[in-house]
């Protein structure tokens, strides 16, 4: 048997050598189909008489065929292999999807208790998959039907986890296939799973009954409970992602819009906190449209969006907002230590610690889904207003109770700054949208002075974002030219509303060289040492409070020779969801240095020109850089709109008299 064994791990060594090299190998296709198929059965023989009788030689020479038939498929998908290997590899494995049946073996094996050989059995079965989309074999039927069965059994498993994670695998790759039609694929394979993934989903949620998640979750294994939930997640999150970029809009696909109140429900039940924050991470990707952006899909939105996707948001966006309204925020709470997915925990000798991940994904989520709400009321009338005040009152009551701590004044605009700090994306996001949520509320009712009361004044949070970044020009110019177009769009609608409403930007700026600062404790993230130590210590400006280095040194471009250079993309901070971002609710007075809550206290200290003209000097050193890249044909779109607001704001507050020489 021993002879066998090694006699067997000799031919396949051979055989993986000669895939990777792209050769031919020395065994008929007969004989190569033949030992897999033998292996695998003779490892399913093992597992029906005894679940855990295989030896660890049995299972690690199983894995090594299914690690070897799985490569094999990826090569001819790939369609890398010259012609006479491709063909030779064809033919086994039609001989083992037809007459040796794989299909049939991979679904057993997807089911046993051994979690890497279901995984490999799982990997191996989407390849194939993927791989008879355009090389029809015929053993469709045997697959989909294991599939749907298992689904339909709803019951948390390490079956069910690895059935959901092949189809979730099957649609990544499918939307990465070069495939013209991958529209069509994708409603065909979906079609199957349409009932059995329907009633999955909100079983599994517990949709139906939220309060049965306590009575569930003693009954059953918690463990697998929340792996089953995360993958299911996981599947809801590429299925919108497909949606997004392909138009694509099944029933099942609808699910996460038409039944929202399950994420949220989730949240409050007592599952681990990492499942927690997998829902309403999910959330907030559908809602800012960034579902499965790290998975490399291409092209974010589709030219054919299906014509249900606007009501399916405004469903969702009502969800989270009725849920709102009756106490979800004040029964949700975050937990004193981040979830790191089984990571390391940063070590803190004291003070109280908060996710910082979770505040950013409820804050967004919540205006996001008034931004929503009020872009439809906006079309309906007057009889339609919605007040947002209330609301975002309710988000400050939320952060005040878990982040923001007052002992006497604060400046609530400020919490954009605590809340997003150093996560760049969420930021923009999180400032445009304001922006529109204030135009809203002031289209929607007279002037309102008190907008600072309920941190929603655009003029505070443009002055404090130039704050935080030491009014440094060159970092907007980094976001201007950027591949996302967020800060561009945030950027021209202030700059709009500023022309229009420039005392109220005075009024605004005074209001916060004014306030009592020493008073402010908006307390900070707390980044792990390796986040902290990322930067050179040797360099003197990355101790500077919001200093973010630039790309290009723009100063000297007007000096340069080189006519061809070209002029670098910010390489953003994507938003990974960093889990090592905490906020230290005791510590506060003790990181000013780190550049967001101390933003307020670092602006106000006088300067000769003052804060409107800080911020109209940075504006101007923006208006003339990008008017040296654009005559010299370095800036990368046409910026005519931009720099006409731009000179219109140099107007508005007579900044000839404060530009520096060398900007002349």
């Amino acid at each position: 048997m021993d002879m066998d064994m090694d006699a067997q791990h000799s031919d396949l060594q051979a055989v993986f050598t000669d895939v990777r090299s792209g050769l031919v190998p020395a065994m008929s296709t007969e004989e190569l189909a033949s030992q897999i198929s033998s292996a695998i059965n003779h490892s399913l023989h093992i597992l029906l008489q005894s679940p855990h009788g295989m030896t660890s030689e049995d299972t690690e020479m199983t894995g090594m065929f299914l690690t070897l038939t799985g490569k094999i498929i990826s090569k001819l998908t790939s369609k890398s292999l010259p012609r006479d290997v491709s063909v030779f590899y064809e033919d086994a494995v039609k001989r083992l999807f037809g007459a040796s049946n794989l299909t049939a073996d991979l679904v057993c094996l997807m089911n046993c208790q051994d979690r890497m050989l279901s995984h490999l059995a799982a990997k191996c079965m989407a390849s194939f998959v993927i791989y008879d989309i355009g090389n029809t074999i015929g053993s469709n039927r045997v697959w989909t039907t294991a599939f749907t069965e298992t689904f339909q059994s709803s019951a948390p498993s390490r079956a069910l986890d690895t059935h959901l994670w092949a189809l979730t695998d099957m649609i990544k790759r499918i939307m990465k296939l070069d495939s013209i039609n991958k529209r069509e694929i994708l409603m065909k394979l979906l079609a199957d799973f349409e009932s059995s993934l329907t009633s999955l989903y909100p079983k599994l949620l517990f949709q139906d009954n939220p309060e049965h998640t306590h009575a569930a979750e003693n009954d059953r294994d918690t463990v697998e409970l929340e792996i089953s939930v995360c993958a299911l997640l996981d599947l809801v999150e590429v299925l919108s992602a497909a949606r997004l970029r392909h138009g694509l809009c099944s029933s099942v696909q609808r699910l996460v819009f038409l039944q929202t109140s399950a994420l949220l429900h989730l949240t409050l039940s007592n599952m681990k906190e990492f499942v927690k924050k997998r829902a309403l991470l999910l959330l907030k990707r559908i809602l800012v449209q960034r579902t499965g952006e790290e998975w490399g899909f291409g092209e974010n939105h589709s030219k054919e969006r299906d014509e249900e996707y606007s009501t399916d948001l405004l469903l969702m966006a009502d969800a989270v907002l009725q849920e709102v309204e009756a106490g979800w925020l004040r029964k949700f709470r975050v937990k004193t230590q981040a979830s790191f997915f089984g990571g390391n925990k940063v070590n803190v000798s004291d003070g109280e610690m908060k996710d910082a991940v979770m505040l950013r994904a409820v804050s967004l989520i919540l205006i996001k889904c008034l931004e929503i709400k009020t872009r439809h009321v906006s079309t309906q009338g007057a009889h339609c207003a919605l007040d947002v005040q209330p609301c975002l009152m309710e988000l400050l009551a939320f952060l005040q109770q878990q982040v923001l701590q007052v002992k006497a004044v604060t400046h609530l605009c400020s919490w954009i700054l605590v809340v997003f700090a150093d996560q760049d994306d969420d930021l923009i996001e999180s400032a445009k949208v304001l922006i529109t949520l204030y135009l809203h509320q002031r289209s929607s009712r007279s002037s309102d002075p008190s907008a600072c009361e309920w941190g929603c004044n655009p003029h505070c949070h443009f002055t404090l974002l130039l704050g935080s970044l030491s009014f440094d020009h060159t970092v907007l110019l980094d976001f201007l030219i950027s591949d996302e177009t967020c800060f561009l769009e945030y950027c021209v609608l202030y700059l709009k509303h500023l022309c229009n409403h420039w005392q109220d930007f005075c009024n605004a700026c005074c209001r916060i060289e004014n306030s009592e600062t020493e008073t402010h404790t908006l307390s900070l993230p707390h980044f792990s040492e390796a986040s902290e130590t990322s930067q050179p210590r040797d360099d003197p400006q990355s101790k500077v409070p919001g200093f973010r280095p630039s790309l290009v040194d723009y100063e000297c471009s007007e000096d340069s020779e080189d006519e061809d250079r070209s002029v670098s993309n910010l390489q953003k901070r994507r938003n990974a969801e960093e889990p090592v971002a905490e906020i230290n609710m005791s510590k506060a007075g003790e990181q000013a240095v780190c550049g967001s809550a101390d933003t307020v206290e670092k602006i106000s200290t006088a300067s000769p020109v003052g804060l409107s003209g800080k911020v109209a000097l940075c504006l101007t050193e923006l208006r003339t850089v990008i008017t040296r890249l654009h005559s010299r044909g370095l800036f990368p779109y046409n910026p005519t709109s931009l720099l006409k607001l731009l000179r219109a704001i140099e107007t508005k507050g007579h900044l000839e008299k404060l530009t520096a020489p060398q900007l002349k």
